[in-house]
């Protein structure tokens, strides 16, 4: 038996597949590299749409208004329930009077921001927030206020907007900042 039919690898046959092994995972991490930030922004506004599509489809399911509060100032969101902390249901709110539950309503699915997504503004029935606490409406009926809100990724510098329709509560997204043109009398004809 010569040697040349022994079975095994050589040292150049082993060199040669860690070199492929080497650049197999050199090519990888770069791809991952890439990746990872993008899914970080696509992960908050994944976050934020299913927190608005719950928060709506709560007001519909317990036929009582709920509220979703933007803290700019502390980069987080939560939602407020008709309920109170200690259970039963809170006393309703009348329009254009102080809350008579203020602060005894029950908070949930507090969010913070993170992985250097930023919550840069919420536009209200066309008025914009850059700073503060603000909170939006969801109906028994499923609509809401109408609002936009922009996130901003700061290690790949892009901005996505959330916009959800007044009537229907439903989501719509947006590369970069989108605001809606104002609507005029051609837009009827």
């Amino acid at each position: 038996m010569s040697r040349r039919s022994r079975a095994g690898f050589t040292l150049v046959e082993l060199i040669v597949v860690i070199v492929v092994l080497g650049l197999m995972a050199t090519v990888t991490s770069m791809n991952w590299k890439k990746i990872v930030p993008r899914e970080q922004i696509n992960a908050a506004v994944r976050d934020l749409s299913n927190a608005i599509n719950s928060t709506r489809s709560e007001a519909i399911a317990r036929n009582s208004e709920y509220r979703l509060l933007y803290d700019l100032d502390n980069q987080r969101y939560w939602v407020e329930t008709p309920f109170k902390k200690t259970g039963g249901l809170a006393m309703p709110r009348i329009l254009g009077e102080e809350d008579p539950e203020e602060g005894n309503r029950a908070l949930v699915d507090e969010t913070d921001f993170k992985d250097g997504v930023r919550l840069v503004s919420v536009t209200i029935d066309d008025e914009e927030y850059v700073d503060g606490t603000v909170f939006v409406r969801f109906s028994p009926q499923g609509s809401s206020s109408a609002h936009t809100v922009v996130l901003f990724h700061e290690p790949t510098n892009l901005t996505h907007t959330i916009e959800v329709l007044a009537l229907t509560g439903l989501i719509r997204f947006h590369d970069g900042v989108f605001k809606r043109p104002e609507v005029t009398d051609s837009d009827f004809r």
